[in-house]
């Protein structure tokens, strides 16, 4: 089985459930409270681990409880927490989350915090740490992989992917949620994979996506940019997976048809797809494979309240394709 290093961001999300999402300006009376640990990069170690994946987790917290709960959690579910650094000045990150019943949709605003002061020096100091004690290319069949996404500093996420691609491993970035500042157009070149929702495809390309054929549209734009594969989710419609041999080819696509559910709470529901994502492809599964295993975690996601609590065992992921 291949590493995974994952750099990534924890999140305490103040989860709140209402009838529906309230109109601006209108203060309404919730249904449900709940605290989760959550956070991208959080999400998807955990995700990782729980299908049996070897994670090495690290990114910035701060000095305070919420740095504390999720120290705690990582030691509970037996991920690697060594390099987390602890930020002595800005707190951990916190999100407020909207549920709508009527809908079984979010809206989230993020305060990232910690997350943010990560630095190049920090990055690149974990790096050599962990790739020093024991992460080595296990080849095409189990790679070792690096995982990344755009809820910490972008010149952390820059150094992580290239250190990452210099030592030898698969290069991943979800790239979300879409920072204020624009992406670096070089950094796509350092990534092998891209996973995308259809909102961030549409940012990144300008497109409209409402349709698996419209994702595809924005998916060749986007490996103009430079990864070899291009992975765009899209709720109940599944997802699509578009690659490249060279320039001079056409892309290929390939649809992955959706899970049918009943959505209780999308949070983290992305997620647990790019956690069962890496997860499968560590395992030695193909790239078919694995898009099929993540599609059925993160329809397992959505069906539960929560971030932490809602991402699904091994068990529970083969239990639901096997049903199908």
């Amino acid at each position: 089985m291949g590493n995974i290093i994952i750099l990534g961001s924890f999140v305490t999300d103040l989860v709140m459930r209402a009838p529906r999402f309230p109109h601006p300006g209108e203060s309404l009376v919730g249904d449900e409270f709940g605290t989760f640990l959550g956070g991208k990069g959080f999400n998807q170690a955990i995700a990782a681990r729980r299908l049996g994946a070897s994670i090495t987790l690290f990114g910035r917290i701060g000095n305070d409880s919420f740095g504390d709960d999720f120290l705690a959690a990582l030691a509970r579910e037996g991920i690697d927490s060594t390099y987390i650094t602890r930020d002595p000045a800005v707190g951990t990150g916190v999100s407020c989350v909207i549920v709508a019943t009527n809908l079984g949709q979010n809206m989230i605003v993020t305060m990232l915090r910690a997350n943010l002061t990560t630095t190049s020096e920090q990055v690149e100091a974990a790096m050599q740490q962990i790739l020093a004690h024991g992460t080595t290319s296990n080849g095409p069949d189990n790679p070792d992989i690096f995982l990344t996404q755009c809820e910490t500093s972008s010149i952390g996420m820059l150094t992580g992917l290239k250190l990452a691609r210099a030592a030898g491993m698969t290069t991943i970035l979800n790239a979300a949620p879409i920072p204020r500042e624009p992406l670096e157009d070089d950094l796509f070149s350092l990534v092998d994979i891209l996973i995308v929702n259809e909102t961030e495809a549409g940012a990144l390309t300008g497109i409209a996506i409402d349709s698996p054929t419209v994702a595809k549209v924005a998916a060749e734009q986007l490996l103009t940019l430079g990864p070899k594969h291009i992975i765009i989710t899209l709720g109940a419609q599944g997802s699509t997976w578009s690659t490249r041999e060279s320039t001079e080819t056409q892309p290929t696509h390939q649809e992955i048809p959706a899970i049918p559910i009943k959505q209780v709470d999308a949070t983290a529901a992305g997620d647990t797809f790019c956690g069962a994502f890496v997860a499968s492809l560590a395992q030695g599964m193909t790239m078919l494979e694995a898009l099929r295993r993540a599609n059925a975690a993160g329809a397992l996601a959505a069906t539960r309240m929560g971030a932490l609590p809602s991402l699904p065992t091994l068990v529970q992921v083969e239990a639901l394709l096997r049903a199908l």
